[in-house]
């Protein structure tokens, strides 16, 4: 890895092979993390574009030789063994013969450089995410994070230097500033940036996790865990905080008593939370029921006002 220098190889949490097609985001000048592609008949100088647990994308000056034997040898001391897969107009794809712990490569990198320029280039990851420009709150999905900012889908029109902003499950909200907008797709460059120290064991988390990304789409059971017919039924986003990490969750019903809400969170029962709710702020609660469709029942520490409860539906 360059010492000192940003990254723009992405490394990617998905089981992927790489592909032929890169998306490229605006403003990119970095330069791609260097390495060497070593057989029986020398070592050939690559750059490495993309590197999941299953393989790489490479890009290369010179035409490589298909042949077997090959090691993928990074800067970090890796040698990765595999074979050439694809070749296509000066890139490659790179096949491993056993997946690779990405976190892992990516910890090693960083290890090489002294703390004060250890930076995390850009990671992909597709989860849920709550993004919120004004009043305009939307659930949607994340493309990749960095240290000093992410990418995502989006409905929501969004123009270059828009304040937003971003939760990601389980880190403090990011505030930000758009800095590039095309199409459903959006870039946001965070206020402060994230410690590495925080993003790295978030990330290793998020690695040994399965994939939680969800459209939270409304369910049609007949019954939830709120068996009062006079519930609200709501399909709405919202946010809990336990301790100082906040967590995405979709409102699915309420009384003035009882807030139920679907989430991917693990949460135990006795849980002591902030709920944020819409339109009236929030307040605690606790935790009193689980099921395995991801719902959490909790009791508030003080019942809501029925007005509240019509400003949360909208009604008011």
């Amino acid at each position: 890895m360059r010492q000192g220098l940003a990254s723009s190889t992405i490394f990617s949490l998905s089981a992927e092979p790489p592909g032929t097609q890169l998306l490229a985001e605006p403003g990119e000048h970095a330069a791609f993390d260097s390495a060497f592609l070593a057989g029986e008949t020398g070592r050939l100088a690559c750059a490495i574009r993309k590197l999941s647990a299953v393989g790489a994308m490479l890009q290369l000056d010179d035409e490589v030789v298909e042949e077997e034997g090959l090691r993928l040898e990074l800067a970090n001391g890796q040698s990765l063994p595999g074979r050439i897969a694809w070749t296509e107009q000066g890139s490659a794809g790179f096949l491993f013969d056993l997946p690779i712990d990405v976190i892992g490569t990516l910890a090693r990198n960083l290890a090489a450089l002294p703390a004060e320029r250890r930076s995390v280039p850009r990671v992909e990851l597709h989860q849920t995410i709550c993004v919120r420009r004004g009043n305009q709150v939307e659930f949607t999905r994340s493309r990749n994070l960095s240290q000093g900012g992410c990418g995502f889908e989006t409905d929501i029109a969004l123009q270059l230097g828009d304040l937003v902003q971003i939760n990601f499950d389980g880190l403090r909200p990011l505030d930000g500033a758009v800095k590039w907008s095309q199409g459903n797709l959006a870039g946001v460059a965070f206020d402060e940036d994230l410690p590495w120290q925080v993003l790295m064991p978030w990330l290793r988390q998020v690695q040994q996790t399965p994939s939680h990304h969800t459209r939270m789409a409304m369910m049609h059971e007949p019954v939830g865990l709120i068996p009062d017919k006079q519930a609200i039924r709501l399909d709405t986003p919202a946010r809990v905080r336990e301790g100082v990490r906040w967590w995405n969750v979709k409102l699915r019903a309420i009384t003035p008593q009882l807030v139920e809400f679907e989430t991917r969170a693990p949460f135990a029962t006795g849980a002591q939370l902030w709920i944020s709710l819409p339109n009236i702020g929030g307040g605690p609660a606790a935790v009193i029921e689980t099921d395995d469709r991801h719902r959490f029942l909790c009791e508030f520490r003080l019942p809501l006002k029925q007005h509240d409860l019509g400003r949360i539906a909208g009604r008011s």
